[in-house]
């Protein structure tokens, strides 16, 4: 499987006329390695891979790549330099989005006559569409999440925090095999669920409000993601009528994607259903994002994407309706875009969560 992705590099590469190139970026090292760790540097030639790492790495990244050789870095060995004098690389690419000023000027200063070419998101969009074994990784975390999301909804209770619930979802997500969660867990009731992405604080939940859960699990490097908004009883009728017109638009969406559509499109056709319900101005982020390895990867979808849905691409499905002093409403899938259709990934139903106690 890793071996068709470096291909793919190996491809960029030939397009863009280079020798070879430097990934810094540590989800695309993972993508092409099976590496994770704090530090490090995979350099791809026409020949061979090398991780450069320190030597915290050195046993563990021996043990979790396969056809990479593994080099320790050291502050009195240039490995880098050795290896483009070895294969004779005069052009570089880089991974610009990933690569610090500081860390650019000292490639430029140390690597005398190789010319620095930017790769801008070339290896982000390799991993646009994935493959059959991350489609099931991303199923167990969503599974995990699921799990863990059943457990804690009894616990949420008019007088239990934010913080807490926020807590027990993440414990019950480790406890049940995830890596950790795959982003801080959002927690947001009442006023402070029209905050998108509020951090959750001691605010007790009270009855008559809406909740708003943003939550995923890790597993073995994949992610998920979902947001469910649980109803606190009786809720004011403007509140209901959001939560109907967010999970309308969430079910147009799911109707309408498919392999082919401007990526554009379907936010407008989302934003547009918000629009007409009156509520234009409180929906204000993307209808969307691909998710994989990182939990928000291209594509966007939003009012500036450019490009289509592809078929084997997996995305998120998120309106909502967020209005200052009174709460917000959002709904989350996460789809997977099939030859002629959308199946939907996740398993909890969206529509009215209600809790009466």
């Amino acid at each position: 499987m890793r071996e068709k992705r470096r291909e793919q590099v190996i491809s960029i590469m030939d397009s863009m006329g280079i020798d070879g190139c430097i990934i810094k970026g540590i989800d695309n090292i993972f993508y092409l390695t099976g590496f994770r760790g704090s530090e490090a540097t995979l350099v791809i030639t026409r020949g061979d891979l090398f991780l450069l790492t320190d030597f915290r790495y050195i046993t563990y990244a021996n043990e979790v790549v396969d056809g990479v050789q593994v080099c320790e870095v050291k502050k009195d060995k240039d490995v880098l330099s050795e290896i483009c004098n070895r294969y004779e690389i005069k052009t570089l690419g880089f991974d610009s989005f990933h690569t610090t000023y500081n860390m650019y000027e000292r490639l430029k200063a140390t690597l005398k006559g190789v010319e620095l070419i930017p790769l801008k998101k070339d290896i982000e969009d390799i991993r646009r569409c994935k493959e059959p074994g991350e489609i099931n990784l991303m199923l167990e975390a969503i599974d995990i999440a699921t799990k863990a999301f059943m457990e804690v909804f009894e616990d949420i209770k008019p007088g239990r925090t934010e913080r807490e619930i926020a807590r027990e979802l993440d414990f019950a997500m480790e406890r049940l095999g995830a890596d950790r969660p795959s982003f801080d867990t959002i927690v947001a009731s009442g006023e402070r669920a029209a905050l998108p992405h509020a951090v959750p604080t001691d605010k007790k939940i009270n009855r008559g409000e809406t909740v708003i859960i943003d939550f995923g699990a890790q597993k073995d490097g994949y992610c998920s993601d979902e947001t469910c908004t649980v109803i606190m009883g009786e809720v004011n009728g403007k509140l209901q009528d959001i939560y109907k017109i967010v999970n309308d638009a969430r079910i147009l969406a799911l109707d309408k994607t498919r392999p082919g559509m401007p990526l554009k499109e379907l936010d407008t056709i989302v934003r547009g259903y918000i629009e007409n319900a009156g509520y234009g101005m409180y929906f204000g982020h993307g209808t969307g994002h691909g998710i994989g390895i990182a939990v928000h990867e291209t594509p966007a979808i939003n009012t500036a994407s450019e490009g289509i849905l592809e078929e084997n691409m997996v995305i998120t499905i998120e309106p909502g309706i967020y209005i200052p002093h009174l709460g917000g409403v959002r709904l989350e899938d996460m789809v997977f875009v099939c030859a002629s259709e959308a199946r939907v990934l996740t398993h909890l139903r969206k529509d009215m969560l209600t809790i009466n106690g």
